[in-house]
């Protein structure tokens, strides 16, 4: 092809076609143009698509890991509700009821000052996509505004709290060896009932706010699955 707008160029040079020499080479330079605005064009067309597929595949990833999240935080509130009624029971149980339902209060106290079960975000599929930088070419930003919020702010301050509460629990467990190693809460005195009362409070203390971080997770989570 080059070869032959080269020979036709020469053959209106050799006739003195001056005139028409520059037409022609007017109208190949707008064939070069035209030609360099198809190839731009389809290199668009080919990039757009690439990321569409890329953004495909991010949803579809994005949405399996916080099917899993719900998952695992349906079983973290269901945790912390039978703390709390461990806890309720505890305190009016203790010591009316203690000499006649030992067992039961002693495996509720047992129970309640265990750690919490721990909840960490399954988050490949949005780390991945951060860090390559395909994000910023997606075209749902919505969605991308909202897995930031969650990832980056919902969930750091619930891996945060849950680590807080843990680490209370711990400390109240040190306390209770015994309690723990005998299975039982044994005899006590009314200051050792009003000390342990006080640490079954602070055993429970933080887990009806660390629900309702969960709760207010939840519909964040749902609109992003609903995302078509």
């Amino acid at each position: 092809m080059i070869k032959l707008f080269r020979n036709i160029r020469r053959n209106l040079l050799a006739e003195g076609a001056t005139g028409k020499y520059l037409r022609y080479a007017v109208g190949e330079i707008i064939l070069v143009m035209i030609g360099i605005l198809l190839a731009l064009q389809v290199n668009t067309w080919n990039e757009s698509r690439k990321y569409r597929s890329l953004e495909i595949e991010f949803k579809v990833g994005l949405k399996k890991d916080l099917l899993r999240d719900k998952e695992n935080i349906g079983i973290c509130i269901s945790n912390i509700d039978k703390k709390m009624a461990a806890h309720d029971q505890l305190i009016k149980g203790l010591p009316i009821a203690y000499e006649t339902n030992k067992k039961v209060l002693d495996s509720l106290f047992n129970f309640l000052i265990q750690p919490l079960i721990s909840f960490f975000p399954v988050s490949g599929t949005f780390d991945s996509a951060i860090s390559s930088g395909n994000t910023s070419n997606f075209k749902d930003k919505s969605l991308i505004e909202k897995a930031h919020y969650l990832y980056n702010s919902k969930y750091p301050r619930l891996v945060y709290n849950g680590e807080l509460v843990d680490n209370r629990n711990l400390k109240i467990r040190d306390l209770y060896v015994h309690e723990l190693r005998t299975g039982e809460i044994g005899h006590f005195n009314s200051e050792r009932l009003n000390t342990l009362l006080d640490d079954i409070e602070r055993a429970n203390f933080g887990n009806d706010f660390r629900k309702s971080i969960f709760e207010e997770t939840l519909p964040l989570i749902d609109e992003i699955l609903n995302t078509p």
